[in-house]
């Protein structure tokens, strides 16, 4: 079958030739119009529509999309029912249904919408992708995406890693650790991110390799500064045995990422910081730094 892809703003509309599914072209037209509570409406007809065919990815996925708590009254009895998981789950069926097709729309469309609903409601999906679905190619997707030149897509990426390694630290933080060998400062300062927000111990040694760089005799071996700068603050969400790096920079008086160690090390309560962090107070710094010691 034939399809003609039409692109409005933040979702992708699959057109097929032939007999389409009368709820969901009905769905399609009311977002498309000026209608009065027209999210609300099309989301009735996305549910109508999946009644009528169960497997229609394209239903799943709008419905996943638009059916938010906002478009319902309170007092209505279907107001508790569009839960994130639930839309994430609606995502996933789309991506069952046709994964070729949304998977790479979950990744570079969805996940761009300015809404943090549609933005969870992806991520719901994708986590669901990873745990029972594609494994391998929703990584290589991800992959592409953090290398991206696109910003956002190297954000967004870093985000989804980030939270599924989380639970899955023993896959993800290998892939993050080699992607800082990437080329493009982007992709290595959203690695960083992801690593730190991991916060796996396995991280420490190449954070701490990347921080150690920058007094490297060769340009070409010293990690640019704010890659460096966000490795300490990587060390400092991490923190257990990440707190002897950062007490080691806090003591080295001639490197420009001291009060960022101090930052890190202050928000941690470890008393192996409280010495180093008494010591800072003594200072003057052209850089202001707030230290909070915990009791």
């Amino acid at each position: 079958m034939k399809k003609i892809f039409l692109i409005f703003p933040l979702v992708l509309f699959i057109v097929g030739c032939g007999n389409q599914n009368e709820h969901l072209a009905k769905g399609k037209e009311l977002i498309k119009s000026d209608k009065r509570r027209k999210e609300e409406r099309a989301v009735r007809e996305f549910k109508l529509a999946i009644e009528q065919e169960s497997d229609n990815a394209e239903a799943h996925y709008l419905l996943g999309f638009y059916d938010s708590q906002e478009f319902y009254e309170t007092n209505q009895p279907d107001w508790n029912q569009a839960s994130i998981a639930q839309r994430g789950q609606h995502m996933f069926k789309a991506y069952q249904e046709d994964s070729g097709e949304y998977l790479e729309i979950l990744i570079f469309d969805t996940l761009r919408d300015d809404d943090v609903n549609v933005q969870n409601a992806a991520l719901e999906a994708l986590t669901l992708v990873y745990q029972q679905g594609d494994r391998k190619q929703l990584l290589k997707q991800l992959q592409k995406a953090i290398k991206s030149k696109d910003n956002r897509d190297r954000h967004d990426a870093h985000w989804v890693m980030a939270n599924i390694g989380k639970s899955d630290p023993t896959t993800m933080v290998p892939i993050l650790i080699e992607l800082l060998k990437h080329n493009q400062v982007g992709t290595r300062l959203n690695a960083v991110k992801a690593l730190g927000e991991i916060g796996s111990e396995d991280a420490i040694p190449v954070l701490a390799a990347l921080i150690e760089s920058g007094s490297a005799k060769r340009k070409r071996d010293r990690e640019e500064p704010e890659v460096r700068q966000l490795a300490v603050a990587a060390l400092g969400k991490i923190g257990g045995k990440a707190v002897p790096e950062l007490v080691k920079i806090t003591q080295n008086k001639g490197s420009s990422l001291r009060v960022d160690a101090i930052r890190a090390l202050s928000t941690l309560g470890d008393e192996k910081a409280v010495q180093p962090l008494l010591d800072a107070l003594k200072e003057k710094s052209s850089r202001e730094v707030v230290v909070k010691l915990s009791n």
